[in-house]
Order: C-alpha cells, then sequence, then structure tokens
C-alpha cells in the first residue's frame, strides 16, 4: 500500500505575513503541512494554485518546507501560478517536476490544466496534453492509474464554479473512457470537499490549504465555524490490489 497526501491551493503570498480574505496563507499551509505529516504519507502531491500571484518568493518559501519534510513531492501550475517560474524553482532533493510516477502497483499521472490565457480562471488541456495522457495509459494498461490535476473535470453544482473548470473536460473524458485501469481523479481549484462518479470513475474535489468556497445548499450558521470552512488536505490508501481509499482531514484553523 502507498499513501499519497494531496496538499492545494495554498495561495501563498510575497510575505509570510500577508493575508488572503483575512487569512495568512504561510501559516495556514505550514499548519496544514504538520498535520499531514502526522499521517506519515509516502507521497506529496500539489495541485496547484501553489503561488497567489505566480511570485518566486512565494515559490522559493514553498520549496523550503516541502524539502524540509523529506518526502518525495509532485506539483502542478493552476491558473494563479506562472508555470515557467515554478519549473525553474520547484526542484530539489525531494521536490520533482515528474509528471508520470511509479507507486508500488499504481501509476500516477499528473495533467497541466493551465490556460495561458484565461478569462475567468478556467482550465484546458492542450492537444499535447491530451496525446501524452492517451500515450501514458497506453504505456500503462497493467496497473491501476489515478490521474491528478488542478482544475475540475466533473461538476461541482456551483454554476460560477463550473464556469472556470476544464473548458475542454468531454475529450479528457473521451480519453480516459477508454481505458478501464483508471480508478480515480482527483484535483484542486474548487476550494470544496466533493465527490462525482463519472463514468464509473470515482473523481474527488479537495479543500483548500487556506479559505474555502461555500458547498451547494449549505445552511450557514452564526457562531461556530463549520468543518466545511477549516482548512484541509485529503489523502489515498492506494492499495496493492487496485483498491483505494480516500479521506479529507481538516484542522481547527478558524476557532
Amino acid at each position: 500500500m502507498v499513501r499519497i497526501a494531496q496538499i492545494t491551493d495554498t495561495h501563498l503570498l510575497d510575505r509570510p505575513g500577508a493575508e488572503m480574505r483575512g487569512v495568512k496563507t504561510d501559516s495556514s499551509f505550514q499548519a496544514v503541512l504538520a498535520a499531514v505529516l502526522r499521517h506519515k504519507p509516502d507521497r506529496l502531491i500539489l495541485t496547484g494554485d501553489l503561488a497567489h500571484d505566480g511570485e518566486a518568493i512565494a515559490y522559493e518559501r514553498l520549496r523550503d518546507l516541502v524539502e524540509t519534510t523529506q518526502i518525495p513531492s509532485y506539483w502542478l501550475p493552476g491558473n494563479h501560478d506562472d508555470p515557467e517560474v515554478m519549473a525553474g524553482i520547484l526542484q530539489g532533493d525531494y521536490l520533482s517536476v515528474e509528471r508520470s510516477i511509479s507507486l508500488g502497483q499504481w501509476q500516477l499521472l499528473l495533467l497541466d490544466s493551465h490556460h495561458e490565457n484565461p478569462e475567468y480562471g478556467e482550465g484546458f488541456l492542450s492537444a499535447q496534453q491530451l496525446a501524452w495522457l492517451a500515450a501514458q495509459l497506453e504505456q500503462h494498461q497493467n496497473l491501476p492509474v489515478a490521474i491528478a490535476l488542478h482544475h475540475h473535470v466533473v461538476p461541482a453544482g456551483i454554476d460560477w464554479l463550473d464556469q472556470i473548470n476544464v473548458t475542454n473536460c468531454g475529450e479528457f473524458w473521451q480519453v480516459v473512457q477508454q481505458h478501464p485501469q483508471v480508478k480515480t481523479v482527483f484535483f484542486g481549484h474548487v476550494h470544496l470537499e466533493y465527490s462525482v462518479t463519472q463514468g464509473g470513475i470515482p473523481c474527488f474535489g479537495t479543500p483548500s490549504t487556506c479559505t474555502q468556497v461555500t458547498p451547494p445548499n449549505q445552511e450557514l450558521k452564526e457562531g461556530d465555524r463549520q468543518r466545511w470552512e477549516q482548512p484541509g488536505f485529503r489523502l489515498f490508501d492506494l492499495h496493492d490490489d487496485g483498491r483505494f481509499a480516500t479521506t479529507v482531514q481538516r484542522i481547527p484553523w478558524f476557532l
């Protein structure tokens, strides 16, 4: 069994004490990272929007924090990121740019949904990315496969959020549904915990390490903060027989 931890949407800013929507994103990320380590993951997967404005200094701080974990770690860009700046900084003894990752009896594929010229923050999978995905799935026909990307490829049930998904997600599903070894798809971007099964494949959205989106049909309550408002991360236990289990963990950040 291999355990991976998905950390997403850290939104680090230019200064460690800077805030986004009232949250010091460096501090909340460090608190989440400390909680992740208590679960002893074998790999860390960082699924984008790692720096809020794509600034080098933010990636440098993130790199230094991740390197101290001494856990092999991999990353993807999101709509807030600068992929070229990331590629030059997010490397190290443990932090890698690799996108096809062997995890025991599993293969993990990381897709780049960064759109060069988005109107509102939507994602897009280029022809090159889709061709790479198809080739990887052909190559790994005999292994269970998990796919990660930044933008969501199944509806979150929130109108404005579903307008900034992977805009050509139909092409993604045309490729994936030809390959029954794909067991799960997971992503960031949504700042929300949810799951949808598409074509028999369970898909998972994961909360941010900082601020969250209000879930659909959520009754807002005054007073104590609710679980969905808290920073979080997702764990996957990938079993050798192709089964997996996943849970979202939260930290008590907003009291």
